[in-house]
């Protein structure tokens, strides 16, 4: 057998030993949304606190982001206050 046939061989079967846990894990992710889609009524409250958190964390993320750039863009010889 040919040393490229062997490397060719072992790809695959290590593709193929890593699709099954990823192809249980996709197929448990669409069983639980499925769910979620059949209570959808009782998720819409707690999909919408959810949002709400993750929008108003990822703004405070960004904003730090933000000042603490504009605080290392200043150039003054002591920190700024603005």
């Amino acid at each position: 057998m040919k040393s490229w046939k062997a490397v060719v061989g072992l790809g695959a079967a290590c593709a193929a030993c890593c699709a099954i846990p990823l192809l249980g894990v996709s197929a448990g992710l669409s069983a639980f949304g499925s769910a979620l889609a059949a209570c959808a009524d009782e998720l819409w409250p707690a999909a919408a606190v959810l949002t709400a958190a993750a929008v108003v964390l990822a703004g405070t993320w960004w904003l730090r982001r933000r000042q603490a750039a504009r605080r290392a863009a200043c150039g003054c010889p002591s920190p700024c206050n603005g």
